[in-house]
């Protein structure tokens, strides 16, 4: 899987509405999803996100019809991913450890954790 780097919010946007859709959808259809939604953007505009998401790696097109090329589920997979190798030396547990520091952690989470992590053993 490739590594992601620096989605813009109106990028996010793009991709969560195409994460909505089962299959690809038309940019003309998408173009009207948005402005179903207030925004006001040009066709020129949703063509440049959607051209930088494809310079990306993360959406496809072809005949005007769009789609994303990873689910939800493995895009933010590989985000996570990308932020345990660099921030934290590419241990899960120095997440952890930074996250409880300074975030108080509720003994039904800490549960859950312990449950999830002796099932993935």
């Amino acid at each position: 899987m490739k590594k992601i780097y620096n989605v813009s919010d109106a990028e996010m946007e793009v991709l969560e509405k195409l994460w909505d859709q089962e299959g690809g959808i038309r940019q003309s259809q998408l173009l009207a999803l948005f402005e179903a939604d207030g925004k006001e953007w040009k066709r020129q505009t949703l063509n440049t996100f959607l051209s930088r998401l494809e310079d990306k790696g993360l959406v496809k097109r072809e005949n005007r019809i769009v789609e994303v090329v990873y689910s939800r589920e493995d895009y933010n997979s590989m985000q996570m991913k990308t932020v345990i190798d660099q921030v934290y030396g590419g241990k899960l547990s120095n997440l952890v450890a930074a996250f409880v520091k300074g975030n108080p952690i509720s003994k039904s989470e800490t549960d859950t954790l312990l449950e999830l992590l002796t099932k993935k053993k």
